[in-house]
């Protein structure tokens, strides 16, 4: 098993935290949860160069699961295990008493078999910047979790008492040290420290993003939960590139569901196209230029612990802003090249994917009629009717699946970005690709 360090990682990059069993375990609909994660996992990976997880959070049924249903996310590093450096693999956690029996079992045998690189990271820097930025917030009566608890500074005072007197600080530390208090107070605070935890995580294997998980800020503190606001890269992502760029080049709209449609094997193959142009940095750099814009005019914020929430609100309006102009500016050529794109595509072909694909589902006829599907994805189903003429002569209806998903896989891996309209031709490739899939 190989070791890889921190300070190699380059570009945009994720610490991805929806699979922490104290997320997990109180989400009442599991099923539910699993396709939101799976939804914003695919973002990630298509947004980032390196996605990394506590292998800790590896080890209990949830996240084996969407693990042992799509391997090929630890089969080709897509997600890296972050492994404490007196660990010696993923394995190590499953004694905390999550699963036993053939299950803990299973789980092993899979990991063992699987996971081939981890991130090696040290415990001392982590806990300390954990400790002390904890400390701070418990210290200062205008944190967000100061103005949260409701509870006597007596018991806050004794708990900072508490915390310094511990030369390392583990969860089950302060866990039992609120173990006296209300139910209220103590989820409260428990939130709040799972918040500064991650971020903690985040900043150990070096990857601290533009934005915060949406995990980050879904902690239900009095002072986040009035607002609702939401400003996360997966966030950003759907509201910005998915819908904001889509209505910006055809007036319509795409629902988010239509991300269900690719499988992560799909993902692996669009990263590859996305990995050798500037896509990610271009969209890491314009959402990094909103948020310092806004941080010039604000004087009053607390960047070690998360965005103020009235700043989220200008964040996310200035970033809207930066990527309508970067999208003005990218439309006219992008326009250009699919009608030179159409063009030749008339000229080969009389057959249009749009107009085929258009009966599949109600909402595909007005979009797929407005989109340019690439002539390489259309060369697609031309390379699938030579080689299969018909599917009432395929005996095995999962060899032709097969085929047309390694055609089309190959041909993703051939797509080049133009550097002129690397946003939009990142979306058109990833829509294109949607509704190849959708084709029977």
């Amino acid at each position: 098993m190989e070791r890889v360090y921190p300070y190699e990682f380059k570009g945009p990059r994720a610490y991805f935290t929806d699979f922490d069993y104290k997320i997990v375990q109180f989400k009442p609909d599991k099923k539910t949860y699993r396709r939101e994660v799976e939804r914003r996992l695919k973002i990630i990976l298509l947004t980032k160069n390196t996605v990394v997880c506590a292998a800790s959070h590896f080890t209990h049924e949830f996240a084996y699961s969407l693990f042992n249903d799509n391997p090929i996310l630890l089969d080709e590093n897509m997600i890296l295990p972050a492994l404490r450096r007196d660990k010696d693999h993923v394995i190590d956690y499953l004694d905390r008493g999550l699963v036993r029996g053939s299950l803990k079992q299973n789980i092993e045998s899979f990991y063992q078999d699987h996971v081939t690189k981890v991130v090696d990271w040290e415990l001392m820097p982590n806990t300390t910047w954990f400790r002390q930025h904890l400390l701070e917030a418990l210290s200062d009566d205008r944190s967000v979790v100061r103005r949260s608890l409701t509870i006597p500074k007596t018991r806050i005072h004794a708990l900072i008492d508490e915390l310094q007197a511990s030369s390392v600080l583990f969860w089950e530390i302060i866990s039992e040290s609120v173990s006296n208090w209300d139910m209220k107070n103590q989820r409260k605070l428990l939130n709040f420290v799972n918040l500064v935890y991650h971020m903690s995580g985040a900043k150990t294997v070096n990857c601290e993003g533009a934005l915060p998980e949406e995990n980050y800020i879904d902690y239900n503190l009095t002072d986040f939960s009035r607002h609702k606001t939401l400003l996360s890269d997966t966030q950003v992502f759907l509201k910005l590139l998915f819908e904001l760029a889509f209505e910006i080049m055809y007036k319509y709209t795409l629902p988010v569901e239509l991300l269900d449609i690719l499988a992560f094997e799909d993902i692996y193959y669009l990263r590859k196209p996305l990995e050798n142009s500037s896509f990610r940095v271009k969209y890491d750099n314009l959402i990094r230029s909103s948020i310092n814009a806004i941080r010039k005019t604000s004087a009053d914020h607390d960047e070690t612990l998360a965005y103020d929430i009235k700043e989220s609100g200008k964040i996310l309006g200035q970033i809207s802003t930066t990527f309508e102009e970067i999208f003005t500016q990218e439309l006219l050529e992008f326009r250009k090249k699919k009608q030179r794109e159409r063009t030749e595509e008339l000229r080969k072909s009389a057959i249009s994917l749009g107009f085929q694909a258009a009966g599949l589902i109600p909402f595909v006829s007005t979009i797929t009629n407005a989109i340019s599907i690439t002539s390489a994805l259309e060369e697609f189903f031309v390379n699938v009717s030579k080689r299969i003429k018909s599917k009432e002569e395929v005996k095995d209806q999962v060899s032709y699946i097969r085929e047309k998903e390694k055609t089309l896989h190959k041909l993703i891996e051939e797509t080049s970005l133009s550097e002129d309209t690397v946003l939009l031709d990142a979306l058109d490739l990833l829509v294109s690709t949607i509704f190849a899939k959708l084709r029977p």
